[in-house]
């Protein structure tokens, strides 16, 4: 699986929080971004990108024969 992105986005949040300290408006923008953060972490969770697999499966050297006679 791929990690997800909004990881990239929590760092900010410390320093947004911080300031917001100086008045309302910065404390609004900071609840905001907190939300939105925590929404998209949750949607990329639910849906998750996924990787192709880089190698074929490797094949089994044991093979059955399921339609040949019975003994």
């Amino acid at each position: 699986m791929k990690p997800p992105r909004s990881f990239l986005l929590a760092p900010i949040m410390a320093p947004l929080f911080v300031l917001a300290r100086h008045g309302r408006v910065f404390e609004i923008i900071a609840f905001v971004y907190m939300l939105t953060t925590f929404l998209l972490l949750l949607l990329e969770c639910c849906n998750p990108k996924v990787r192709l697999r880089q190698k074929p499966p490797a094949k089994p050297s044991v093979r059955l024969n399921l339609n040949g006679p019975s003994e």
